[in-house]
């Protein structure tokens, strides 16, 4: 019997270690592959996502300057200015989501925007038109947020709006704390990097989620050769800025809770809009009425003078 049940033990730790090499190879292959992902991400082109679909401002009756300026660091972005219908030198700079370009922000957002405020959209590094650069979700691209707010105040416009879906808020968020902007509305931000990459690793049945997403997010760190951080570490230096989050409630990209995590997190002035039904990124297209007239509220609160502007220095960083 005793020799029976050392063969057992012996067995159970051979296969424990066979168990163990196993799982750290399978979670070196996810480090690698998935930050790779992150960083060199395949770039989509900067067209219509549907045939038919306009491919500039013009193509929706909107007047527009095509806009080529470069950041601190070296790279050329590529956006569109599109001038407010009234007199104002209020401004937004809208921001796309990971992997995506401007277009699709064009029809949905920029029509509205524009009644009251001119709109800059711009193509994050990496993205649409824009130069190549490692993708970084957040930390580089505020280099990018400060080039297009330097752009803005070159044209005498301000106060200025930063207005980010998806990782455009997030950058949104992580951008604001050291620039003279007024306000921020965060459209399905994420609190903490590894939450959307764990749930798309869910999405495609990849076991060890959680730890894959950390080790994904310390990988892309070392290719992209900087720090990735999360924005929850960030949201507190928004205030005095006005801060409006926006989250789906049925999102099953980016946990509509990581806003709630960010309300928490950050000082007042703030606001929180749960909107429910909403998947990713839908949120405008389930309520666009109630999207619409809390957006703009916001801003004319911050961007027509109503409400204190943060003394930051008379330019932002570049």
């Amino acid at each position: 019997m005793a020799s029976r049940s050392a063969r057992h033990r012996g067995l159970a730790a051979w296969l424990g270690r066979i168990a163990a090499a196993a799982a750290a190879g399978y979670l070196g292959y996810i480090s690698v592959e998935g930050s790779r992902r992150v960083v060199r991400p395949g770039r989509r082109a900067l067209e219509p996502d549907v045939e038919g679909g306009p491919a500039t401002p013009a193509d929706i009756g909107l007047p527009y300057e095509e806009v080529r300026f470069t950041t601190d660091d070296g790279v050329t972005l590529s956006g569109w200015l599109i001038p407010a219908e009234r007199e104002t030198r209020g401004a937004i700079v809208l921001l796309h989501g990971f992997s995506g370009h401007r277009l699709p922000q064009l029809l949905a957002f920029v029509p509205w925007l524009r009644t009251r405020y001119h709109v800059l959209q711009i193509d994050f590094r990496g993205h649409g038109a824009s130069g190549d650069a490692p993708i970084t979700l957040g930390t580089s691209e505020q280099r990018d947020v400060a080039a297009a707010v330097h752009l803005l105040q070159g044209r005498g416009l301000g106060p200025i709006a930063l207005m980010g879906i998806s990782m455009g808020a997030s950058v949104a968020i992580m951008a604001a704390p050291d620039l003279p902007v007024a306000a921020v509305v965060a459209d399905a931000p994420y609190a903490q990097l590894h939450n959307p990459i764990a749930n798309r690793m869910r999405e495609h049945g990849y076991p060890l989620a959680s730890i894959g997403a950390r080790l994904v997010v310390a990988a892309a760190s070392l290719r992209a050769r900087v720090r990735l951080r999360d924005p929850l570490a960030r949201v507190p230096g928004i205030a005095p800025r006005g801060l409006l989050l926006i989250a789906p409630r049925e999102d099953r990209l980016i946990d509509w809770t990581q806003s709630g995590r960010l309300y928490e997190a950050a000082a007042e002035p703030k606001e929180l809009m749960v909107v429910d039904g909403a998947s990713h990124s839908e949120a405008h297209a389930v309520e666009p009425i109630e999207y619409e007239r809390r957006v703009l509220a916001f801003l004319g609160r911050y961007l027509d003078g109503a409400a204190p502007r943060p003394s930051i220095g008379a330019e932002a960083p570049v």
